[in-house]
């Protein structure tokens, strides 16, 4: 191998994730902090921006050198982290080149301001002024689509394999067809039985935001989140982001009246950010330091979120500490949390969701984006769509958009074929799970006594430090011995929810 070329190769894309991460900090301020009239010059520093790292991503030299690197691979070294950063920017660059740089500075102008507008128009329930913007959203996108697309695979599968590398929507449909057919009589089930038991826990507005901060902020800490490389805010919508190798960001929402929506958007997002923080950060903005990709990055926050923070043993640890933050919790019982926390019941909310109900909210969102985008669908019928698609998989109906069609961001960014990735990490993380407690032993007995580490190494070794350098779907198959497979997550479900 050329060592010459493939440092002049490495060094090329460390500087185009400089410049990445120039650009996530400005869209993180821009979620958390930025004055409300700086919006329009910060839509204008993202656009240029996304316009100088597409010149670097395309550039024609980079390129072929990529490509002599590739040519050069022998057998000995194919497997070696070289060779997977070599063969995962030459699949970066190959996409890139294809799109015109006046696209993607539109996409990033128009997202930009999407998610401004969307911000306001949730906020006053107006899909009016919203709809616009997300008009020329998924103009754009429709447009991307169709210059990715590849024969034998529709547009929608293009933006998926943004997000979710070698996978498509029909590979995904058949997938969500079978884990619909035997979750539904889960959730019916599970739904029946909450007639029978004990109202939901109401305490009213007896959770002060500061405390519900504090707390959070310790529970991440406990599972592993490194805070002198990472932080907590507030936003909208929870999310991470990276900045840099050491400079991770998890945000979430609180509200006086829960103590569990604000604790939940952390423990998942600290998820994401473990991953983040478990990559090896001398490759950063290579593909051997980055995710496998946004389902394997879903399955952590999902894990973390709820195999683990809503399990018996977690709240055995938990609920002490948890009483001195916020006192209105003292007086009840593992039991009664964890039974609260894991009620199944028809809600609006996706974020809100519990585990059972949590996918057929993604199966709304999956067919109508892939009916924007392969189909003829327009931007003005999506708010009835929602609530008819929602009345036929959840039995409930949004009386207004805010709790509807804009209850999320990723349209406003852009995010269409994200959300399938949602789904995908629920059935990984099932079989991560599976296969750490086959091989360190009894996990919930260690969440009750506060031992979290184990856990975190295991995901380290295993899924972390592997980065982007087989595909997602390979390197699940690496891990737990067995393709993708429902199975695991409805038997999970199955014990949790029926076997009492």
């Amino acid at each position: 191998m050329n060592t010459d070329l493939l440092n002049s190769v490495i060094e090329h894309a460390k500087e185009i994730s400089v410049l990445s991460g120039t650009m996530a900090l400005l869209e993180w301020d821009q979620h958390t902090y930025m004055p409300e009239r700086a919006g329009e010059f910060r839509s204008q520093q993202i656009t240029w921006l996304s316009g100088l790292i597409h010149q670097r991503h395309t550039n024609p030299v980079y390129g072929e050198s990529l490509r002599e690197l590739q040519r050069g691979l022998d057998e000995q070294s194919a497997c070696s982290p070289e060779a997977a950063n070599i063969r995962g920017l030459l699949r970066d660059y190959e996409k890139n080149v294809q799109l015109p740089e006046s696209l993607v500075k539109a996409t990033a102008l128009a997202t930009s301001i999407g998610q401004q507008v969307w911000v306001e128009a949730k906020a006053k329930d107006d899909f009016a002024m919203f709809k616009p913007c997300l008009e020329e959203i998924v103009r754009l996108r429709r447009e991307e689509a169709s210059i990715l697309q590849t024969p034998g695979r529709t547009k929608y599968d293009s933006l998926i394999d943004q997000y979710e590398e070698g996978a498509d929507s029909e590979q995904i449909r058949v997938v969500f067809e079978a884990l619909r057919r035997d979750l539904v009589p889960i959730v019916r089930e599970s739904i029946a039985r909450e007639k029978a038991r004990p109202t939901k826990l109401s305490l009213g507005k007896a959770f002060p935001i500061e405390s519900q901060r504090r707390l959070s902020q310790w529970v991440a800490q406990k599972i592993g989140f490194d805070f002198e490389r990472g932080r907590l805010d507030e936003t909208e919508h929870p999310f991470c982001t990276t900045l840099g190798p050491h400079d991770h960001r998890i945000l979430t929402r609180y509200f006086e009246d829960s103590y569990s929506s604000g604790l939940y958007g952390v423990l998942h997002e600290a998820g994401h950010g473990l991953y983040e923080q478990g990559t090896p950060a001398d490759m950063h903005g290579l593909p051997a330091g980055s995710a496998a990709s946004l389902g394997v990055h879903e399955s952590q926050s999902r894990l973390w979120e709820n195999m683990v923070g809503r399990s018996v043993g977690f709240w055995k640890w938990l609920l002490p500490t948890a009483q001195t933050y916020l006192p209105a919790l003292a007086g009840l019982s593992v039991e009664q949390i964890v039974s609260d926390l894991n009620r199944v019941e028809q809600s609006l909310i996706r974020i809100e969701a519990d585990e059972a109900t949590y996918n057929l909210h993604i199966f709304v969102r999956f067919e109508i984006e892939k009916e924007l985008i392969d189909g003829d669908l327009k931007v003005s019928d999506l708010p009835e769509l929602w609530r008819s698609r929602y009345q036929e998989y959840l039995g409930i109906a949004p009386d207004t958009d805010t709790m509807g069609v804009m209850q999320d961001v990723h349209w406003s960014a852009g995010l269409i074929g994200y959300f399938p990735t949602y789904t995908l990490g629920n059935l990984y993380a099932a079989q991560l799970m599976e296969t750490a407690t086959r091989q360190l032993g009894d996990l919930d007995t260690m969440f009750a006594q506060g031992e979290f580490g184990p856990l975190l190494d295991w995901l380290k070794t295993n899924v972390h430090t592997k980065g982007r350098s087989m595909l997602p779907h390979e390197l699940m198959l690496q891990v737990n011995g067995a393709p993708l497979d429902a199975k695991p997550f409805l038997s999970y479900l199955q014990r949790k929810l029926l076997s009492k």
